[in-house]
Formats: structure tokens, sequence, C-alpha cells
């Protein structure tokens, strides 16, 4: 149990720096090139995973192989492209459906995926 929570709080530190380059980026495209908060939420949630990976499994998950494993990158990928879909869905919804600002349907729909993400990650890429 205890090594469970040490892996916990590492995950929310690498998730914390992680959403701050995803919604500093999103916001920046969104402010200042005036992409479409969908686009720029995607792009930014792109970026962020890619950085997210490298962290996760030199540090936060019991991984055999500490390098770029392409076996698991891709099942990285897949889990991260299921999270970018409900990102988005998310963030389509609370803006277009519920009329709340972008910059806090990006944080709401981040502390939800946030959970997908650390147990399905916990799940598939842990040995």
């Amino acid at each position: 149990m205890k090594e469970l929570i040490k892996q916990f709080l590492r995950f929310t530190a690498t998730g914390v720096t992680c959403f701050t380059i995803d919604f500093g980026l999103m916001v920046f495209l969104k402010e200042v090139f005036g992409v479409h908060y969908l686009v720029a939420s995607g792009l930014s949630f792109c970026a962020a995973a890619g950085i997210n990976y490298s962290i996760s499994v030199k540090w936060v998950y019991d991984t055999r192989d500490k390098s770029l494993n392409p076996a698991a990158f891709t099942v990285f990928l897949i889990l991260s492209a299921i999270g970018l879909l409900m990102t988005q869905l998310l963030m389509w919804l609370l803006v277009d459906k519920a009329g709340l600002y972008y910059m806090l349907s990006k944080v709401v729909s981040g502390i939800i995926v946030s959970f997908y993400n650390f147990f399905t990650r916990k799940k598939y890429l842990e040995r």
C-alpha cells in the first residue's frame, strides 16, 4: 500500500507538471493565435502526453525498460488517444452544451481524465 501511495504521488506530480504544460499551451494557442479551443486543447494534450510518457517510464511506473520501448509506447499512444477523445468530448460538452468557460472546462476534464490515465497506465504499462 505504501508503494502505491508513493507511486500515486509521483503520478500526481508528473500529472500536474504535464497539465500545466497542456493548459498553458492550450491558452497560448487560443489567445495568441486564435486557434479554436478544441484544436488547441487537442494539440496541447498531445504535446503534454509525450512529455508525460518520458517522465512516467523513468520515474512513476515500475517498467522493465527505462528507455523508449516501442511496444510500451504503442500501448501508451492507444491509452493516450482514448484519453484525448475523453478530453475532447468533455471539453465540447462542458463548453458548447453546459456553457462553461473553456479554461474551467479544461481543468474539469483534466481531473476526470487523470483517474483514467493512472489506472490504465498502471495496468498496461507496469510489468
